[in-house]
């Protein structure tokens, strides 16, 4: 199974760049995205924002068989916000306050989708 950090490894690779460079793209130090990829630190859900864009990877590929939190109907699944709460144990986020705050986005966020679907229900009806 791939860790999160052989497969950071690789996606730096393909694009032929030194970690120094990925490390300043994040604006992080060069040490701290070597322990990424040498798993012995995990990114921040930002970062890992961040790294899914640069490289064009959908954050659950990254996450995907690597910690076991992530599974395949993650984003179908109905607690997606119980899957947050555990990758942001994982990731050693010891901000309550933070983890809640990730948990009530989520929330707006599927009202959100909700609505927009009930709307396209609507416009289909026409």
């Amino acid at each position: 199974m791939a860790t999160l950090g052989t497969k950071l490894r690789k996606l730096r690779d393909d694009k032929k760049m030194s970690q120094s460079q990925i490390a300043d793209m994040l604006g992080i130090s060069q040490s701290a995205y070597n322990k990424w990829e040498a798993d012995q630190a995990k990114p921040s859900s930002d970062n890992l924002l961040k790294l899914s864009e640069f490289h064009n990877v959908d954050m659950k590929e990254l996450l995907e068989e690597t910690t076991g939190i992530v599974s395949n109907n993650i984003f179908k699944d109905s607690s997606v916000s119980h899957h947050i709460f555990n990758y942001a144990q994982t990731v050693n986020m010891q901000s309550p306050e933070l983890v809640d705050n990730i948990l009530k986005n989520q929330e707006q966020i599927t009202k959100l989708i909700e609505s927009q679907n009930k709307l396209i229900e609507n416009l289909l009806k026409k």
